[in-house]
């Protein structure tokens, strides 16, 4: 056995404490405890700890003897708790290879162990148990009266053996209203977001069909875009849309002009497109014209207008397909602004190719460059984010840098003079991301803090007085934030969103066209999932009672395999698998009021479900 992967997801996010736990160290040893802190270290698989999701990696394990041997592998908590063991019995074969164990089962529970299998069923992101690496999910988990609990998770393998209870305790808090967004990203005069229950929403400008809706009609306030529930990550461009789903697919709509979307044409779209047949894309930037890809393989690829190399690949032609750029497989963040690209590598080198008239590609000339060249000699760059026509980066000492032009302060360095290298901007900081003519982003507090242009308002600061130095805000509670042309979004710790500046067409997705200088909360919007009312004559399909007290029964000719309760806002209250013709789902808990109850069932057959709750 040359190699053996083996992997857990130790922790699930429970959304509703104060402070977020999440997994911060793992390691694994063969048969002999050294001690906590003393295993071989087994990697998280994005390259860093720092999310209660971790998918856990580790290959080329030096193995012991042949015969049965004991591996185990335990993980830290970011309070410095270490859990118990997780422990299997390999029978080491190095000539022949023993076979990789899989997580074929999750569930959690509260306080009393019901005994293993009796817990509540926990989700594979995926859909499906069927290897060493699994995300384990579940949304709208059922909580105890308020006060300290403790909150229990634990796996079992494709042998049928369950591991040891992953456990932590959690302080549970009364009920309070939250928001429904995960994502939100703010384009050149329009704006997309994902809210947590993975549908796609779109508001502003629609001139090319940039929201996706199938019209050019523009929108005021966020509208819903199909129906699918899986979309992972999207970005907002000038005048386009690019997006990830779940499955690694690549989607695209809107301006097309110069081949922008990658689909082999110059034709606009006004609905979601998928990019060729890969299922393995992983983070996707684009800016004003051109696209930005990296594969899970760690492959760079590149589409759209190339006048000045900004694709990068050694020429100043147009693609209109995506084209792998170089043979690295190292690429980790990437960022397109106007004709020029920004990147760093898994070793923590910066990247930049494209026009470079204002020094934007910060390798102190102003030469352009049509491939990746390395800015210094520095290994210790986290991110990046690309303005118009400057650049912002973030080292993983939480200190970030700008370069480029700065005719209106958005370097932040307290001047109006353009750089050509690197500069420091500012310490603290978590987050990144670049406006036109402007910079924004989190400090490692929580606050916002932003520099630049603020003619709309777009600096949220209460003025629209431009300003050369970094401004800090008062409020503590910023998760994310995401700057467009001019217009800007932040996201807060309980998923709420807020919008300043610039909006025309109704970029900023209030309802209005009036422009602000101040954060202003935009109301969650209603979901509009179609809603079935099913007759038990005409349909084999069966809820009731309705409306319902406590368990409402559920049965189908074919085998339902999930339901998932909504509120009429759209927000997922919970999620239960079935795979079974009939199910129960426990309503109890839930407050008075509608709910939509969606049914998957086999044959992809989905269909909605209007429910009163007593």
């Amino acid at each position: 056995m040359k190699k053996y992967i083996y992997s857990i997801i130790a922790m699930l996010i429970i959304t509703w404490c104060p402070a977020q736990m999440y997994v911060s160290q793992a390691e694994y040893f063969w048969d002999t405890d050294p001690g906590a802190g003393n295993g071989t270290a087994v990697s998280a698989a994005d390259g860093t700890f720092n999310n209660a999701f971790e998918q856990l990696t580790k290959s080329g394990i030096a193995t012991p003897g042949n015969g049965l041997h004991k591996l185990s592998i335990r993980i830290k908590d970011n309070t410095g708790v270490w859990g118990p063991v997780f422990a299997n019995v390999i029978n080491v074969q190095q000539t022949s290879g023993a076979s990789v164990m899989a997580i074929a089962q999750a569930e959690y529970f509260w306080d009393t162990d019901p005994g293993v299998g009796s817990g509540t069923a926990v989700l594979a992101a995926d859909g499906n148990f069927d290897s060493s690496f699994e995300q384990l999910t579940k949304t709208g988990i059922t909580l105890p009266a308020n006060g300290l609990h403790i909150f229990n998770i634990r796996i079992k393998d494709n042998t049928g053996v369950w591991g040891p209870v992953f456990k932590n305790v959690i302080n549970v808090e009364g009920s309070t209203s939250a928001g429904c967004w995960q994502i939100v990203t703010a384009g050149s005069s329009h704006s997309l977001g994902i809210k947590m229950d993975g549908t796609l929403w779109a508001w502003g400008e629609n001139n090319l069909g940039q929201l996706g809706d199938g019209t050019t009609t523009q929108k005021t306030a966020p509208n819903q875009i199909g129906t699918a529930t899986d979309w992972k990550k999207v970005v907002a461009g000038d005048q386009y849309s690019i997006a990830i789903k779940n499955n690694g697919t690549l989607w695209a709509w809107g301006k097309n002009s110069s081949g922008e979307l990658g689909d082999a044409t110059n034709i606009n779209r006004s609905i979601p497109t998928q990019i060729g047949t890969a299922t393995d894309w992983s983070e996707v930037n684009i800016g004003v014209g051109h696209t930005l890809a990296i594969k899970t393989n760690g492959t760079l690829w590149a589409w759209g207008h190339n006048g000045f190399g900004q694709l990068g690949d050694g020429t100043t032609t147009s693609k209109n397909t995506p084209i792998q750029i170089g043979t690295a497989n190292n690429w980790k963040s990437i960022a397109a602004g106007a004709y020029f690209s920004l990147a760093t590598k898994t070793n923590g080198t910066l990247w930049s190719w494209g026009s470079n008239n204002y020094g934007q590609l910060g390798d102190g000339t102003t030469a352009s460059k049509a491939v990746p060249s390395q800015i210094g000699t520095d290994t210790n760059w986290a991110d990046v984010a690309a303005g118009y026509s400057h650049g912002v980066a973030r080292k993983t000492n939480w200190i970030a840098f700008t370069w480029g032009r700065n005719h209106l302060g958005q370097l932040g360095d307290g001047t109006n003079t353009n750089r050509l290298s690197p500069v420091i901007m500012s310490d603290g900081v978590e987050t990144i991301d670049a406006g036109w003519n402007y910079t924004v982003g989190t400090t490692t507090t929580g606050n916002m803090f932003a520099a630049g242009d603020n003619e709309y308002g777009q600096l949220g600061t209460s003025s629209t007085t431009t300003i050369n130095w970094v401004s800090i805000s008062n409020s503590s509670d910023h998760k994310m934030v995401s700057a467009g042309s001019a217009h800007t979004f932040t996201i807060d710790d309980d998923g709420f969103l807020k919008a300043t500046g610039n909006n025309a067409q109704g970029r900023l997705g209030d309802g209005t066209t009036i422009h602000k200088s101040s954060f202003t909360s935009i109301a969650c919007p209603t979901s509009n999932l179609a809603v079935q009312e099913i007759s038990a004559k005409a349909d084999p399909l069966k809820v009731y009672p309705n409306p319902v007290q406590d368990i409402l029964n559920i049965l189908s000719e074919k085998k339902i395999l999930s339901v998932a309760v909504y509120s009429v806002a759209g927000q997922l209250v919970t999620t239960k698998v079935i795979n079974d013709t009939k199910g129960t789902v426990d309503m109890s808990t839930l407050k008075s009021g509608v709910y939509l109850v969606k049914i998957n069932s086999t044959d992809n057959v989905v269909k909605t479900v209007k429910v009163i709750k007593r």
